[in-house]
């Protein structure tokens, strides 16, 4: 990657994997890069000692918060309940049963003008909440998900994204229910300048 991107330093938090803690890169956290928050729902796979770490280190504010699925177990990666646009953020509000929690996630989106689209289990069960906002070579702003979360979609909601990114959607079964992943998990964000 320092091949074609200008890389200014690195950062490497794997010594906390010898204490059996982990941060699993950008699933563990949605990133609202605009406004510097990580947003984060906390679990083995999210450790809070690691997210405070990495969000000190890139500057970011962290707004770390429990969500379960509905039976009750904790949600492993925040990209499974959540996505962040420019302008919008996609969430189960559902899942996050901490009132205290609901409100600052809540008052994070309010206080960063993003319009919310509030998004069941069940659609989140659907893939509904891994999507990702990314730009095209022209700047227009495209949201990758995949079919089966276009289809769990409402038509107010499919209609209130699209005032904000071009839907693009594949058909993802085969790794949806293979991998237990959809759009966002195959995608990798690229924030760095090229070089010249």
């Amino acid at each position: 990657m320092s091949k074609k991107f200008e890389v200014d330093h690195l950062t490497d938090l794997s010594f906390f994997e010898l204490q059996e803690r982990f941060l699993e890169g950008t699933g563990s956290m949605v990133l609202d890069r605009v406004n510097k928050i990580a947003y984060a729902c906390l679990s083995v796979r999210t450790d809070e000692e690691v997210l405070n770490n990495f969000a000190m280190l890139i500057g970011y504010r962290v707004i770390a918060f429990e969500a379960v699925d509905q039976h009750g177990f904790p949600i492993y990666h925040t990209n499974v309940m959540m996505c962040i646009g420019e302008k919008f953020a996609v969430v189960c509000l559902e899942s996050i049963k901490s009132t205290a929690d609901k409100i600052m996630v809540l008052e994070s989106y309010k206080a960063t003008h993003k319009t919310v689209v509030d998004i069941s289990f069940e659609q989140m069960n659907h893939f509904a909440g891994n999507m990702l906002e990314v730009q095209n070579k022209d700047g227009e702003s495209l949201l990758v998900m995949s079919e089966q979360a276009l289809k769990a979609l409402h038509g107010t909601q499919v209609t209130a994204l699209s005032a904000f990114s071009k839907i693009v959607s594949a058909p993802l079964y085969t790794i949806e229910q293979n991998g237990g992943g959809s759009a966002r998990c195959m995608l990798a964000e690229v924030h760095l300048p090229l070089k010249r």
